[in-house]
C-alpha cells in the first residue's frame, strides 16, 4: 500500500551512503512543502539507489508542484522506531490558474 500528497519542492540532495560492509550507496532526500491541507507542513522523502534515483531525478524541479506517492517504512533500533518516507513515483503537476472573475 501507498499513499499520495501533494505539494511545492523546497529541495533536493543526493548524499552517498556507505553500509556497514564498505559499500557505497546513493540516496536522493526530497523536502516538500505540503498544500493540500491549507497547513504548510514540510515532510522529507527518500529515494535509495542509483537506477532509482535516475529514474525520477527529471521530475524534481525546486518550486516545482508535484504529486509524491510513497510508502512508509519503519525500523527498530533498541526498542525504539523510526520512520523514513520511501518514495515510489513522483508525478509533476500543473498550478491551477484561476480564472478572473472579468
Amino acid at each position: 500500500m501507498y499513499y499520495k500528497i501533494k505539494g511545492i519542492i523546497l529541495n533536493s540532495e543526493i548524499k552517498t551512503v556507505e553500509s556497514k560492509k564498505g559499500d557505497s550507496f546513493e540516496k536522493l532526500y526530497v523536502t516538500i512543502e505540503e498544500k493540500e491541507t491549507g497547513n504548510d507542513f514540510k515532510h522529507q522523502f527518500e529515494l535509495f539507489g542509483s537506477d532509482a534515483i535516475q529514474s525520477q531525478k527529471d521530475k524534481i524541479k525546486i518550486n516545482g508542484l508535484v504529486t509524491i506517492e510513497f510508502y512508509i517504512r519503519t525500523n527498530e533500533w533498541k526498542n525504539r522506531f523510526f520512520n523514513s518516507l520511501n518514495i515510489k513515483n513522483i508525478i509533476e503537476e500543473q498550478e491551477e490558474k484561476q480564472d478572473l472573475p472579468f
